[in-house]
C-alpha cells in the first residue's frame, strides 16, 4: 500500500492579515501579478495592491474576466511572461483561484492564494476546474503541487455575506463523511497519484467535522454581524484548510458525485451553490452506506439549522419526475465518478432509491409529512 498527503507549503490565517501580507510574499520575489475581478478590486483589492506596492513589491494588477477558461488562462499567462513575473497572486473566489493556479503552473512560478470567501476549499488544493468562456464545464486540471502560500484574512471573510460561510460549511461537512467511506473501502484519494490515505489526511477530515459541530452556530452568528471571533476563526480553518487538504488527501465518494449528477437537469437547481448541492449529497452518501437513524438525524439537524437543502423541494426539484431523477442517478454513477469509492457496487437504481429515501426521511424529520 502506498499512501500520500499533500498540502500548501504555507498557510497563514488571521485578522487584518492583508496589512502584513507583503512579509509573507517577499520571499518569492520582487515582482508579480495580482489577479482579481472588478468587484473584489473595489472592495479590498485596491487597498491590498497599495499595501503591497508600499512595501516595495512591483505588482501588476490584472483584471479577471470571470471565467476559469483556457482562453483566460492563456491571456494572463502572456501578461506574466511579458513582465517576467516571479509569482502570481489570486485575490477572490474559486474561479479566480483556479485560474491563478493554472497560470502559475504554466509559468512555473509560485502561486499565492488570498481568498475573499470561505465558501469552498479551492485555495488549498492542487487542482482547477476549467470552464468554457460560456461557463460550461470542460475538465479538471491536476498539478504537481499545491499552492505555495495561502493567506486568509479572517476580517475579510467576516465582511462577506454569511451565506458564503454557510456554503463552505456545507461543503466541509461532506469531507469526513466521504473520507470515512473511502477509508472503509480502502480506495484511492483525490490526489492524481493513485495512492491511499495517510493517517494525517484522515485526521484532518475528522478534525474538520469536529470543528463544524463544535463551533458552527457561534461562527454563523458572528459572521452575520461581521465579527471576528475564535469560533469564526475555527470555521474558516475548517472550510478552507481542513476541508481542502482533508478531501484531497482522503478522497471523495457519493456526496460530490451527486452534485455532478445534477448537471443532467436544467432549471432552478443550478441556482444553488456547490455547497448547497453537496449538502443533499452528504445525506445521500449516509443513506447509501446504511447509516443509523441517530447518525442521519445528526447531519440532518446540522444542515436544517443552517437552512441547507435536505429535501427535493429545497433543491427546486419537487416537481422532478422519476425519469428526471433517474437521469441524475445515471449521471451520478457514470464511469470515473467518485461514488465508485463506496467499497461496494452502487447502481443508478440504488442512487434513485437513495434520493427518494433522503427526501422522505428529511420531510418526516422536519415534520412536513
Amino acid at each position: 500500500m502506498t499512501t500520500a498527503f499533500a498540502s500548501p507549503s504555507t498557510y497563514v490565517q488571521g485578522k487584518n492579515l492583508l496589512d502584513t501580507a507583503a512579509n509573507y510574499i517577499k520571499p518569492y520575489g520582487n515582482n508579480g501579478l495580482l489577479l482579481t475581478d472588478e468587484i473584489v478590486w473595489g472592495l479590498v483589492g485596491e487597498k491590498f495592491y497599495k499595501t503591497l506596492t508600499d512595501a516595495g513589491l512591483d505588482i501588476e494588477h490584472v483584471t479577471f474576466n470571470g471565467e476559469s477558461s483556457p482562453e483566460e488562462i492563456d491571456r494572463i499567462k502572456k501578461i506574466g511572461e511579458s513582465s517576467n513575473a516571479k509569482f502570481v497572486i489570486s485575490l477572490g473566489g474559486g474561479k479566480t483561484n483556479d485560474t491563478t493556479k493554472a497560470v502559475g503552473d504554466q509559468l512555473k512560478i509560485p502561486v499565492v492564494i488570498v481568498p475573499t470567501l470561505a465558501s469552498n476549499d479551492s485555495p488549498c488544493t492542487r487542482l482547477s476546474v476549467i470552464y468554457s468562456e460560456n461557463g460550461e464545464f470542460l475538465k479538471y486540471i491536476f498539478y504537481d503541487k499545491n499552492p505555495d502560500l495561502v493567506l486568509v484574512d479572517s476580517s475579510v471573510i467576516a465582511g462577506a455575506p454569511v451565506k458564503f460561510l454557510i456554503d463552505g460549511m456545507a461543503d466541509a461537512l461532506s469531507t469526513n463523511v466521504e473520507a470515512q467511506t473511502v477509508a472503509r473501502a480502502r480506495e484511492t484519494t483525490l490526489l492524481p497519484l493513485q495512492t491511499q490515505q495517510t493517517a494525517a489526511g484522515l485526521a484532518l477530515a475528522e478534525k474538520c467535522e469536529e470543528l463544524l459541530f463544535k463551533y458552527g452556530n457561534q461562527a454563523v452568528t458572528a459572521a452575520k454581524n461581521h465579527q471576528v471571533t475564535p469560533a469564526l476563526e475555527h470555521i474558516i480553518e475548517a472550510n478552507t484548510l481542513l476541508s481542502g487538504v482533508g478531501a484531497e488527501s482522503s478522497g471523495l465518494a457519493a456526496a460530490h458525485s451527486f452534485q455532478n449528477g445534477l448537471t443532467a437537469l436544467s432549471g432552478d437547481v443550478h441556482k444553488m451553490s456547490n455547497g448547497q448541492k453537496v449538502s443533499f449529497g452528504t445525506l445521500l452518501n449516509l443513506v447509501l452506506e446504511g447509516a443509523s437513524d441517530a447518525t442521519l438525524e445528526k447531519y440532518l439537524k446540522f444542515e436544517h439549522d443552517l437552512g441547507l437543502p435536505t429535501t427535493l423541494k429545497d433543491l427546486h426539484l419537487e416537481d422532478a419526475s422519476d425519469e428526471d431523477l433517474m437521469k441524475v442517478a445515471q449521471l451520478t454513477t457514470q464511469k470515473g465518478e467518485t461514488i465508485h469509492n463506496m467499497g461496494f457496487k452502487v447502481t443508478a437504481d440504488d442512487v434513485f432509491e437513495g434520493i427518494k429515501a433522503v427526501d422522505t426521511f428529511a420531510k418526516k424529520f422536519e415534520g412536513i409529512e
